[in-house]
């Protein structure tokens, strides 16, 4: 019924024509953007499928980093892999030091980020830096257990399947580039 009284003539949608008429597209439906979309939706679903096989308490990472990864190449995807990969090694190193100290405390979490920052700057981690901070964030404000230990290790193994199947995903025909048959 929403959908009739938002698409129909008079209903509320009315008033969006113009606006959705008046935007002009940017980028056609193209092969390559149509077999990255469906790529992408590949590489979450089949990360979210294995996460769950793997009794992986929150697979919705997996999936979440399958699409934050891919990219319309491998070349692209391999870099993004690489950075998140490495900002979730620090944070988890990092944010799993901390935690200890205090789980869901300001104070901690706020040094915590910040030394994660500071090591990611050192050591010319600049494209990692907010996936490292994010995964702090996730180690010492998330979790059930006394330990952080068993968050940080989920956490890892979670966005690491959904690099590896983004990855895989990536290789996958057609490529960027690549004539489509």
């Amino acid at each position: 019924m929403l959908i009739l009284a938002l698409g129909s003539r008079g209903g509320i949608g009315e008033a969006y024509y113009p606006l959705v008429n008046a935007m002009p597209l940017k980028n056609p439906l193209t092969p390559q953007l149509v077999a990255h979309a469906v790529k992408s939706a590949i590489a979450g679903a089949a990360a979210l499928y294995l996460a769950a096989l793997a009794t992986l308490p929150q697979g919705y990472w997996a999936a979440i980093s399958a699409l934050v990864v891919m990219g319309a190449d491998v070349g692209e995807t391999f870099k993004a892999s690489r950075d998140r990969l490495i900002g979730t090694a620090v944070g988890a190193v990092t944010g799993g030091i901390f935690a200890f100290f205090g789980r869901r405390h300001v104070v901690w979490f706020a040094v915590a980020v910040c030394v994660t920052a500071l090591v990611c700057e050192v050591l010319d981690l600049k494209q990692s830096l907010r996936l490292a901070g994010v995964t702090v964030a996730i180690i010492m404000l998330t979790g059930e257990s006394a330990s952080p230990l068993p968050t940080i290790i989920h956490r890892f193994l979670e966005v690491s399947l959904g690099i590896v199947v983004a990855l895989s995903v990536s290789v996958l025909p057609p490529r960027a580039h690549e004539p489509s048959s």
